[in-house]
């Protein structure tokens, strides 16, 4: 959580938002509380006339939330005001000239502001640690896949370096594994969007405007369009996957145009990090000498967060600063 926080951060930022421990468990308490409230909200959408309900009962819970992250964003615009980056602008410099901005075309002020970075804020937090998360799970759980991995790293870096983010297009069976992971743990299994037309889905008529709740995890794992739908098998996506990866069989970050906007920015960092959990460390559950298997039970949310804390013992397999030190 905090390695992705401060990922986010830094591109959005050009800072870090979670130095000390403190903040980073704080920040993370409001990532999990986000999605909570945020799940019992959205859904009330589905819920027609009755909507309203949903914001009454969880409402005031939404509000705290909100005024907790307002104080970490407006200590971040207060720096952007008080040291404003002349040369290599973030996010936030480029957003704070618009809103001091008044011939702007587009008025914003700072509640808009603070909205947009909210929203990537959480978006570039809570998603991406859960993702990486079943993604090692699942690799502990199947070491021969944890293995193949490890030799194409070995193969294609060597042995004398660590994996860069340049070297992933050259590895396919690592790429193919973080899908199968997205398959099976979508890090938002259901998605609501909102009718642009009257349709009709099967023998139901869908009239325009009305609220849709599309079940993501479970187009992702029907058996009519995949083998073994349930089963970890990444080398699915190693033979010819681009029907299924261009269709609406796998869809981890929507689809159209309203699919995630941030989905090459995640990828890039899960690939990354994955690829160097594997090259540097084995990762070890239970005692000594015994392999035991993760738990792989899923918890309550928006997201779909694991159920227990999934905690390992890694054991250095590769020290790629051994020759500096």
């Amino acid at each position: 959580m905090k390695l992705t926080n401060n990922s986010s951060c830094r591109v959005i930022m050009s800072m870090r938002c979670s130095d000390d421990n403190d903040e980073a468990e704080r920040i993370r308490q409001l990532v999990k509380e986000s999605f909570e409230v945020g799940a019992k909200i959205s859904f009330g959408d589905v819920l027609g006339p009755l909507r309203f309900l949903a914001f009454r009962l969880y409402g005031r819970k939404a509000i705290d939330v909100a005024l907790r992250y307002d104080e970490i964003l407006e200590r971040v615009l207060k720096q952007h005001e008080e040291c404003p980056q002349i040369e290599n602008e973030d996010l936030v410099n480029i957003l704070l000239k618009v809103y001091q901005d008044d011939k702007a075309e587009f008025k914003i002020n700072k509640t808009h502001l603070k909205a947009f970075l909210l929203d990537l804020f959480i978006a570039g937090t809570g998603t991406s640690s859960e993702a990486m998360q079943w993604t090692i799970a699942e690799l502990v759980n199947h070491p021969c896949v944890f293995n193949k991995v490890r030799e194409e790293i070995e193969f294609v870096v060597g042995s004398t370096r660590l994996v860069e983010e340049s070297d992933v297009p050259s590895l396919p069976y690592l790429q193919a594994v973080v899908k199968e992971a997205f398959r099976l743990h979508p890090t938002v299994p259901v998605v609501i969007r909102e009718c642009r037309e009257a349709c009709k889905i099967k023998e139901f008529d869908i009239p325009e405007k009305t609220m849709v709740a599309i079940n993501v995890y479970t187009i992702m794992r029907d058996g009519k369009t995949w083998d073994y739908p349930n089963d970890f098998r990444p080398e699915r996506f190693m033979v010819s996957s681009k029907k299924k990866e261009n269709a609406m069989e796998y869809i981890p970050f929507g689809a159209g145009r309203r699919a995630c906007p941030g989905s090459k920015l995640a990828l890039s960092l899960i690939h990354t990090t994955i690829a160097t959990m594997v090259q540097c460390f084995d990762w070890k559950v239970g005692g000594e000498g015994e392999h035991v298997k993760a738990n792989m039970q899923v918890g309550p949310g928006m997201t779909m967060p694991m159920a227990h804390p999934f905690k390992c013992l890694p054991v250095v397999h590769f020290n790629p600063f051994a020759s500096s030190m």
